[in-house]
């Protein structure tokens, strides 16, 4: 891509570009005009942009591709790719997209920028990488990878500008929705109220083996995560409450010793319950949330619940990030929770719906579609390694026993 940046001395055009465009015209770098999102104007020629999108895989009863019924989330996908190109085009490149099964070849076409669904830097030599997240109606896009890759989230984002009663108001809010609708990331089923919990427990939702995050960035193995927890409620006499994950498959043998592990020990101790109620009834009633990497901790800060991770996530930064050994810890922690913290994670949350992730909610379209241009000019413009292929160096996560 071939763009002019211009010269201090000559007086380009200068716009706030939260509310004007100009097709044919890239905001590139920031400039001191008195006014915020304001950038100097850069004339530029057209890039073609090869957008590989994400594959609607069938799901069904058993392990997908199996059935016909398309992938609940496909339309919040769509609607995320249609304010990415509709971006992309308001910058004057040319998008060609690819929307065909994975096992099929990229069709390039001469682009010069990679986008991928799904994927991180890790799996392929993108440019840019997005994927929904924690919330159907969120969604991350970077030039490295998302959660734990995305590469504003290797340290803890600066939460100082984030005004504690709007973002206490804005949680609130979402929490009501939980409340209000039962709804998640996944189906659940309806909101059961009176449905028998023990007292004083953890909420422990598991994964699947196969899940991306969990075969990166965990430190653990799913069945040791259970075996680990069970075996440590028995000897402090603290409940547990497990959640089956709803993508364990009967028919997947890996799957299938999960399940039948959390059905025995909660068959066999007075410790270890085994509960497929809606999530949001079992954050609710919990007094913490013990999680490897889960978006359901995602959700329990929300909640305004203490959570403890065991592996890496995006969210890490308002957990307490805890091991196989410092259970007690992690227990402390969830008892001494501060409203201090509380409010911390809830101005997180705040931070990541509107500074971090882009949402697809109406409500908010509109401001989504303006960060995201302002994102894409900014990175198409001004990163010298965007058109790098190289890939970074990842870390890699080996899993106990």
């Amino acid at each position: 891509m071939n763009f002019m940046l211009a010269p201090a001395s000559q007086a380009w055009p200068i716009i706030d570009s939260s509310n004007i465009r100009w097709p044919g015209y890239i905001c590139s770098l920031p400039r001191q005009c008195g006014a915020p999102n304001c950038f100097v104007v850069s004339e530029k020629t057209m890039s073609k942009v090869f957008l590989r999108s994400y594959y609607p895989y069938p799901t069904g009863e058993s392990i997908p591709p199996t059935g016909v019924k398309l992938n609940g989330g496909a339309g919040q996908w769509a609607k995320f790719e249609g304010l990415l190109k509709n971006s992309l085009s308001e910058l004057g490149h040319d998008v060609h997209e690819q929307i065909e099964h994975p096992s099929i070849a990229d069709d390039f076409r001469k682009a010069t920028v990679t986008i991928y669904a799904h994927k991180t830097r890790r799996d392929v030599a993108g440019n840019l990488f997005y994927k929904q997240m924690h919330l159907p109606e969120l969604f991350t896009i970077d030039h490295i990878g998302w959660g734990a890759d995305h590469s504003k989230m290797q340290q803890p984002p600066d939460l100082r500008s984030i005004e504690a009663a709007e973002a206490e108001r804005f949680v609130a809010a979402r929490r009501h929705k939980f409340l209000t609708t039962g709804a998640s990331k996944l189906g659940q089923p309806q909101r059961d109220p009176s449905i028998s919990l023990p007292d004083d427990y953890i909420f422990v939702p598991t994964q699947t083996p196969r899940d991306y995050v969990q075969v990166h960035h965990a430190p653990i193995s799913v069945l040791s995560f259970v075996q680990r927890i069970a075996g440590w409620a028995d000897e402090t006499r603290q409940n547990v409450v497990f959640k089956l994950h709803p993508g364990l498959y009967h028919t997947s043998v890996g799957d299938n010793r999960i399940i039948e592990t959390v059905q025995r020990l909660a068959a066999t101790s007075d410790y270890v319950f085994c509960r497929q109620a809606n999530v949001h009834d079992l954050i609710v009633k919990a007094r913490g949330v013990f999680a490897i990497n889960s978006g359901v901790g995602f959700e329990s800060l929300i909640h305004g619940k203490p959570v403890v991770t065991f592996g890496n996530c995006d969210y890490q930064w308002v957990t307490f990030r805890a091991s196989r050994e410092n259970l007690n810890e992690a227990r402390e922690f969830v008892v001494r929770y501060s409203e201090d913290l509380r409010q911390k994670a809830y101005r997180f949350i705040y931070y990541y719906f509107f500074h971090h992730a882009f949402s697809i909610e109406d409500e908010y379209l509109a401001q989504s579609s303006r960060r995201l241009t302002d994102y894409l000019a900014m990175r198409l413009a001004n990163d010298v390694d965007f058109h790098s292929s190289s890939k970074p160096s990842f870390s890699q996560t080996t899993k106990e026993p």
